[in-house]
């Protein structure tokens, strides 16, 4: 059951909406504002318009010499009848033109806001999200807010400016008829209520949308499986599943939207019939010309489709206002994980990582680190070895603070990495994660990712530290193919050399390499082992791995099981204890 927002909840929502994004831009919408009023009082117009001819043919009938009355009429009506028309027309056309440049840029700010905020949120409530309910936040959620607010823009202003001049129209023409139009009061009730329950299935339908964008992006990421397991047909199911609920999530929000529009048709016809009957007693007694009750049935047939608008812009409202809480929501968000005024703003570290005592669990979890502490001093290479789910990501995890310790500490320099400035901490860092991550650009451009002073030199030398340059000239067009969505084309150990060769490039004092050779020949990685010993220099260099062959060279390892160092040492002692986990994971 979806909790509904309150009057309250909606008037923060509009009240943020027109300070930050709207009323910005009030040079915009002043001219915005005056072209509206012009297309509402041209529109307006024509209940005198239309009164006018219809009491000037009636007094032509009466007059002799018809036909010059006739012509000087119509030199009279048919310039101002173009003047009155042209001008409607483009004042329509700058309004939509200006509306429309003030909702995008409104909607652009928010989707820029939205992307800072999930760049600045935690590394540990990211992951505990779908990335796919966060991109429809940035489209769907984006888009509803965006049509949102084009059509109040270009509709409702324009529309209540019209209805008002309308109705002022009418009343001057002949106020006991125009009285009949209040009958539309009686909408106000029946539309509430149903305005109220769209709400709800406006935010349902949004969810479901995003529910499906992350089912979609995870199904499409695994096709892999899909294919060799033969999943297609179970796939599909479950998809379709997602796309049924859709469709019945949107089939209620549908009929709540229908059921406005024939409220006001009823009422429309209600009043142009009470109009009539009325009319006709007027005319019969002589208290109305047939040209003011013309003008007044004019006047309901402007009014009519306007307020059916009204009834349609109000559920195109209530989807925009459940769409706007959701991307507020994301705006809002605030990291756990920042800057203090105790944050020292330390530029060049030079790499000695300290563990002390350090205990930490995830939200949803165990213990995943008991009184762990261990040095790591420049030029050393330490190797952390261990079964999966030991404990081994998690050090990589706590070393660029992507989570904080729950007791104990870790130092950099002898610094609380808590007290270093995020971004200095991480601008000292490079990694080289389990997770290859290639983008859709060239390949200089993946490897420069993280160094935007790297020249092609620097590129080209890192390549070959990385032992990726031979295969790199091999592609269509070297350095400056474009390597597709996270690299497709290239085999598992080609792209684990990009990704080393990144690392290499930003020159960082501290190198975190996770699994960092899993998937690259034996050649390979003994060429990158040989550019890691010059690499090295005054680096601090930490090797994640569950494979005792790719961290034999390490100046310390450390065994870790259940989240504890269980064995400390260099390879040539560790692997003689035969009882140990170290020797286990050998052989």
């Amino acid at each position: 059951m979806v909790k509904l927002t309150s009057n309250k909840d909606d008037y923060h929502l509009i009240s943020r909406l027109w300070t930050n994004y709207i009323w910005p831009q009030k040079r915009t919408l002043l001219f915005a504002l005056l072209f509206m009023a012009l297309l509402a009082a041209t529109t307006a117009a024509y209940t005198f318009i239309v009164s006018f001819v219809i009491d000037e043919a009636n007094s032509l009938t009466k007059k002799n010499n018809t036909i010059k009355q006739a012509q000087s009429y119509a030199f009279s009506v048919l310039p101002l009848l173009i003047f009155i028309t042209a001008t409607s027309g483009l004042s329509n056309y700058i309004q939509r033109i200006l509306n429309n440049s003030i909702a995008l840029k409104a909607v652009t700010k928010m989707q820029k806001q939205m992307l800072k905020s999930t760049y600045n949120s935690d590394f540990g409530s990211f992951k505990q999200k779908k990335s796919g309910d966060i991109i429809s936040k940035f489209t769907n959620d984006i888009t509803v807010v965006s049509n949102a607010l084009i059509r109040t823009m270009s509709n409702l202003i324009a529309a209540l400016l019209t209805i008002a001049l309308t109705i002022a129209a009418m009343l001057y023409q002949n106020w006991q008829l125009s009285l009949i139009m209040t009958v539309f009061i009686i909408a106000y009730w029946p539309i509430l209520s149903i305005s109220k329950r769209m709400r709800g299935d406006a935010k349902n339908v949004q969810d479901q949308i995003g529910k499906i964008t992350s089912n979609l992006k995870e199904s499409f990421n695994n096709m892999r499986i899909v294919k060799t397991y033969n999943l297609e047909i179970l796939e599909n199911k479950r998809l379709s599943k997602n796309f049924d609920t859709r469709e019945r999530l949107q089939m209620k929000l549908v009929t709540e939207q229908a059921r406005v529009d024939p409220i006001l048709e009823v009422l429309g016809g209600l009043a142009i019939a009470g109009v009539v009957i009325f009319g006709v007693y007027q005319i019969s007694n002589e208290t109305a010309s047939a040209g003011s009750i013309a003008a007044v049935l004019t006047g309901l047939l402007i009014l009519s489709p306007k307020l059916r608008a009204l009834g349609t812009l109000n559920n195109v409202g209530q989807e925009g206002l459940a769409a706007l809480t959701r991307i507020f929501n994301v705006i809002d968000e605030e990291a756990n994980i920042q800057d203090t005024s105790r944050s020292q703003e330390l530029i060049k570290l030079n790499g000695e990582i300290s563990f002390d005592n350090v205990y930490f669990k995830y939200a949803d979890g165990d213990l995943a680190l008991k009184g762990v502490s261990f040095i790591a001093q420049p030029g050393e290479t330490v190797a952390i070895v261990g079964y999966s789910g030991s404990g081994k990501s998690t050090i990589m995890n706590l070393i660029p603070r992507l989570y904080d310790v729950q007791s104990g500490s870790v130092s950099i320099d002898g610094h609380d990495i808590k007290n270093i400035k995020i971004k200095n901490l991480r601008n000292n860092i490079a990694l080289v994660s389990q997770e290859i991550i290639l983008f859709n650009t060239s390949v200089a451009n993946n490897l420069s990712y993280g160094n935007d002073n790297a020249n092609m030199n620097d590129i080209i030398h890192a390549a070959k530290q990385a032992d990726a340059h031979k295969f790199i000239l091999k592609l269509p067009f070297g350095y400056e193919t474009v390597l597709g969505e996270n690299g497709h084309g290239l085999s598992g150990g080609q792209k684990q050399r990009l990704s080393i060769a990144r690392a290499l490039l930003r020159d960082a004092p501290i190198l975190l390499m996770d699994e960092a050779t899993s998937a690259i020949d034996s050649l390979s990685e003994s060429a990158i082992k040989k550019s890691l010993k010059d690499f090295k220099i005054n680096k601090t260099i930490i090797i994640i791995s569950h494979r005792p062959n790719s961290v034999k060279n390490a100046d310390k390892i450390y065994v870790l099981d259940g989240g504890n160092i269980v064995e400390t040492g260099k390879h040539k002692e560790l692997i003689k204890n035969r009882s140990g986990i170290y020797f286990k994971l050998q052989n």
